[in-house]
């Protein structure tokens, strides 16, 4: 533990080291497309149900050879888990990995947004050497406590239990308050302009639905008119229904412009981004060009796609009124911001909207990755966990693929350099310049 420590981080690296969701989970970061072989999303018809092949058989023989030509006693799980191991590491893949049984149950639930804990986003307030709250999530057993957004965890644990955050790292704080549902999140929580206000909080920690996408009226405006800002911090399964919420609430209070922030958006789900972009883009427009390994090409387009509703992917169903029924309102009338870590997803939904024209794109050059990978459950095969491999490679709809390139903004605006050691999250809107040059960048 360091006594008294805290520690700064630029944004220029990537921050959402910073923000941690309490909850147990997984992030499934640059992953445009994530087919998970498995009975159930097979069943919603995304991915496949692969069978076993006689390759098995001599995998499992010379597992059985390894283990009775060792000296050593060689534990079979260990052994099969180091083979997968060094396979995502050493076939030239840069995405390749395996994920043991419990980070691929985590990763599945992640992108479902199914978690567990309290329900809040937080950062590290360096300034006031403590834990600031940014979003309390709806439904959630913080939100029904009564935390509020702006609220600084000061005391994690109560009573005699209850450790000053100041006096350990942040990443200690943040384990101490993490925990699977049916346990206790106890803390300490200061509030008002001078944080005199005391508030001990003991939650029940439970299941509940993240957030991927955040919005708010700007304290800005254009014209005298206002600005609704969308924030999407990746395309899971709940940000189409979580979109739909946020530009319906905009539109009613009256927004006559937007700005979608994906700075440090990782990207997601393809289902996930196709549903959003359905609403921004007209029947028959590209969503997506893929091409595999042997030269095939796919092209994804803008139409209706109707998932099971007793499915995960329900949320990412496409009905006919849903295909541009927010294009009026943001077509010529957006902009995009973007930086070093949009990536893949949300460089599909920057290059879309560019290609079609509906949005400026304001910010730094994107992270750059075209390629799509899947996810093999292994347990089809008698193995735990899964492995995650490049599959296809993508295009954006009209214009060139950016795979290792990036995407180039209209208006290219580095963030204030005053603003380097600041979260993303913890800087208002008439401080952010880059936020300022996207307003200016709409028409």
């Amino acid at each position: 533990m360091n006594s008294g420590t805290k520690r700064t981080v630029s944004l220029k690296t990537f921050i959402f080291s910073l923000i941690a969701v309490l909850l147990v989970g997984f992030m499934t970061a640059f992953a445009v497309a994530v087919n998970i072989y498995t009975a159930k999303l097979a069943g919603a018809g995304v991915g496949k149900t692969p069978s076993a092949s006689k390759k098995d058989d001599k995998l499992e023989a010379a597992i059985e050879l390894i283990k009775s030509s060792s000296y050593y006693d060689i534990d079979e799980e260990t052994l099969i888990k180091s083979i997968f191991y060094g396979l995502s590491s050493t076939v030239g893949d840069n995405y390749a990995y395996y994920f043991n049984e419990e980070e691929f149950k985590a990763l599945t639930a992640d992108n479902t947004g199914d978690n567990q804990g309290v329900g809040i986003s937080i950062i590290e307030d360096t300034v006031n050497d403590c834990i600031k709250v940014i979003s309390v999530y709806e439904g959630s057993p913080a939100e029904k406590a009564g935390v509020r957004p702006g609220d600084r965890i000061v005391k994690v644990g109560i009573g005699e239990n209850a450790e000053d955050v100041s006096s350990m790292s942040y990443e200690a704080a943040v384990k101490k308050l993490q925990g699977v549902s049916g346990t206790l999140a106890e803390f300490t929580v200061a509030r008002g302009s001078d944080f005199s206000e005391l508030i001990p909080f003991s939650i029940l920690r439970e299941h509940f639905t993240t957030q991927s996408v955040l919005y708010h009226v700007s304290t800005l405006d254009k014209g005298g008119k206002k600005i609704g800002i969308v924030k999407i911090t990746n395309f899971d399964l709940t940000t189409p229904p979580q979109f739909d919420k946020a530009m319906d609430a905009l539109i009613a209070e009256g927004c006559s412009y937007f700005v979608f922030d994906v700075r440090y958006n990782p990207g997601g789900d393809l289902a996930s981004i196709t549903a959003v972009l359905s609403r921004l883009l007209g029947t028959g427009d590209i969503v997506i060009r893929t091409k595999d390994r042997a030269g095939k090409e796919e092209v994804t387009y803008v139409k209706e796609v109707v998932y099971s509703e007793a499915g995960d992917y329900s949320t990412c169903t496409v009905r006919a009124a849903d295909i541009g029924k927010y294009r009026e309102a943001v077509y010529g009338k957006s902009a995009v911001l973007v930086n070093g870590s949009t990536a893949s997803a949300a460089e599909l939904f920057t290059s879309s909207l560019k290609d079609y024209k509906v949005s400026a794109i304001v910010g730094t050059k994107t992270f750059g990755k075209g390629s799509m990978q899947t996810i093999i459950n292994l347990a089809y095969y008698g193995y735990s966990g899964a492995v995650k491999v490049t599959n296809k490679k993508y295009f954006p709809p009209l214009s060139e693929g950016y795979d290792g390139i990036g995407i180039e903004p209209d208006v290219t605006v580095e963030l204030d350099e005053k603003l380097a050691d600041r979260n993303i999250y913890d800087i208002e809107d008439s401080e952010d310049n880059q936020l300022i040059a996207a307003v200016e960048a709409i028409k």
